[in-house]
């Protein structure tokens, strides 16, 4: 009997089917599957509704692309968050790692990635020309560049930086400073450090 009879193929559908997230390969997506399995099927039940439910009713955010269950983010249609003051990161979990602080009362913007030419992702694949569309109807006080400090997310902070200074020479850039270590990810950086981060930005 061949592996193919052996192995099921709802096991085998539903790998390949996480697969296609970005970063999972076989190994994350088996990693994941046969974990979930472990559960008691009422717990894997839970877990698979709360999936469906997520998928239904998340989206971007109209306006900075946050992902949302509204079609604008209650941040954006927060009155009292000044739009003088736009921070810009790669992912959504990046905003909410500095939401979690509660002292920045600007906006974002979420590039929903970054640029990395190896990975066949340039700039016209992230929502940059939108960033530059919300400069110019806010006139913002300063944008923070709070891309992850690795090679891609200089890069992109780079770029991004370069633009703004072309198109809206009044406008302050800033970076946020190395508060943690290089190669890591905002969205798993302690509070501390990525507090440190956004005061010390230059």
């Amino acid at each position: 009997m061949g592996f193919e009879e052996v192995f099921p193929k709802a096991l085998k559908d539903a790998l390949e089917s996480i697969t296609k997230i970005p970063t999972y390969g076989e190994r994350g997506a088996s990693r994941f599957m046969y974990n979930l399995l472990k559960l008691p099927k009422e717990e894997r039940k839970k877990v698979a509704k709360a999936i469906l439910q997520a998928v239904e009713v998340l989206r971007p955010c109209r306006e900075c692309f946050l992902i949302t269950d509204r079609e604008v983010c209650p941040i954006c249609s927060d009155e009292r968050r000044s739009k003088k003051f736009i921070c810009v990161v790669e992912e959504s979990q990046d905003a909410y790692a500095i939401e979690r602080l509660e002292r920045y009362k600007g906006v974002y913007h979420v590039l929903q990635g970054r640029i990395a030419p190896l990975e066949g992702i340039s700039a016209e694949d992230l929502t940059i020309d939108k960033l530059m569309e919300r400069i110019e109807r806010y006139q913002p006080k300063e944008v923070i560049l709070a891309t992850n400090p690795n090679v891609e997310g200089e890069a992109t902070a780079n770029y991004i930086a370069s633009l703004i200074k072309r198109r809206f020479p009044s406008v302050k850039v800033t970076r946020t400073a190395y508060g943690f270590q290089f190669g890591s990810l905002i969205e798993f950086a302690d509070e501390y450090s990525l507090e440190k981060s956004l005061e010390n930005r230059k």
